[in-house]
């Protein structure tokens, strides 16, 4: 498969990214825009997963059924997600239908007319979501894990918002956030696939006039407001739910190739040691998994688990005994050629999609405003080695650091 990588930023500020692959058909496109929950003022939380949703409700060119059926009538999709940093915009069509894609993208960024009874109702389905998300108890637990990992920060809030400021969105409102988050300087087309560059360029330089409104502002994490410890909250629920993690260092630290490849030691698969340990040997957990997240000034590391309220302690107890693990004992260089080969593949097999590797041009994109190549990307993962990973772990893995979240069955069943 080769592929051909390009970058352009008109005059002002849009930057478009795309890279070329002569051996598909199709085209994965993504409009990645810097606003996501943390840059919303508290009175606003949610607005960005909101205008996420209401922006698909109609323009002043196409109705909502016209917006949903402009590219699945010719076999494609269009969809949207937001998180605490960026909200992105992506379609999959085949790449004769390049020009349709980009009009429809341009127009409900840029032409949105929000109309009041699509907003109400869409209150009342991102309501119902809010609610949805208060019953699934592993979501539950993650949001009350960050809101304590992140104190007086909007990073420690939910994406979704809560039940007052939802029900207050307005269309101004809408309009205002859109206007001030959404200038082309905030803003990343990224293509991937059977796409000519120069082509991509100028279809959007005919459809997408957004004019400059500065860059986006966000409240830094003060990690001295973090306070380690456990918090015990109840639910009517048949497990314990528990979350162990710590506040780490951000996506723009070199480490985080070496947290990566420690994530996948831990947590890589039905042969890493939480699931071999504490799933397989003790029967403990039918669910658990470490996981990392990675922002502009601060990430996170934890591990997850749902266990049998009487086998909490016990669960807790075996997972930090895995991470001590980690502190005393050297991985063998067996364990982690191994891990590495496996991470490697997962990450080259992922981009021979091209859904994937947009996504992955646009995170880069998005924080770093440049491409890492996925040779070099490669060669950072197979330059680390056992001592790294030790002296990461011995870094990271302090028990008096770690916060605790645990949501419990309300009759303690």
């Amino acid at each position: 498969m080769t592929s051909l990588r390009k970058q352009t930023i008109l005059s002002n500020g849009l930057t478009i990214v795309s890279e070329t692959v002569d051996t598909v058909r199709s085209v994965a496109l993504g409009f990645w825009v810097r606003a996501g929950s943390r840059y919303e003022p508290a009175e606003l939380s949610g607005v960005s997963h909101f205008l996420e949703h209401t922006v698909f409700k109609g323009t002043a060119n196409r109705s909502t059924y016209d917006i949903a059926a402009s590219l699945e009538d010719v076999g494609g999709h269009l969809n949207a997600f937001t998180t605490k940093e960026y909200t992105c915009y992506h379609a999959r069509f085949l790449s004769e239908y390049l020009e349709e894609a980009v009009d429809i993208v341009s127009d409900i960024l840029l032409h949105p007319t929000f109309p009041i009874a699509d907003i109400e109702r869409e209150k009342s389905v991102v309501l119902d979501e809010l609610r949805d998300s208060k019953d699934v108890p592993e979501e539950l637990a993650f949001d009350t894990f960050e809101e304590f990992l992140y104190p007086e920060n909007p990073l420690g809030k939910p994406i979704l918002g809560n039940k007052t400021s939802i029900s207050s969105f307005s269309p101004e409102a809408l309009n205002t956030y859109l206007d001030s988050h959404y200038g082309p300087e905030n803003t990343i087309v990224v293509a991937a696939g059977y796409v000519d560059h120069d082509e991509l360029v100028r279809l959007i330089e005919e459809r997408y006039d957004r004019q400059p409104s500065g860059e986006n502002k966000y409240t830094a994490f003060d990690d001295s407001v973090y306070a380690p410890g456990t918090e015990v909250r109840t639910k009517d629920i048949q497990q314990s739910h528990l979350i162990t993690g710590l506040p780490i260092f951000s996506v723009f630290d070199e480490r985080r190739y070496d947290i990566a490849v420690m994530n996948s030691i831990l947590s890589g698969g039905m042969s890493s040691r939480l699931f071999q340990n504490i799933r397989e040997a003790h029967g403990v957990a039918y669910q658990i998994f470490s996981f990392v997240n990675l922002y502009r000034d601060s990430g996170s590391f934890g591990v997850y688990l749902a266990t049998d309220p009487a086998k909490r302690d016990l669960a807790v107890e075996l997972t930090q005994t895995e991470l001590e693990k980690m502190v005393s004992d050297p991985v063998s260089a067996s364990e982690l050629e191994r891990v590495k080969a496996q991470y490697k593949s997962g990450v080259v097999m992922g981009d021979e999609s091209m859904e994937r590797r947009m996504m992955r041009l646009g995170r880069q994109q998005i924080y770093y405003g440049e491409n890492i190549s996925l040779d070099k990307f490669l060669r950072k993962i197979e330059a680390i080695d056992v001592e790294r990973i030790q002296v990461l772990a011995r870094e990271l893995f302090n028990p008096e650091r770690f916060f605790t979240s645990i949501l419990e069955p309300a009759n303690g069943a």
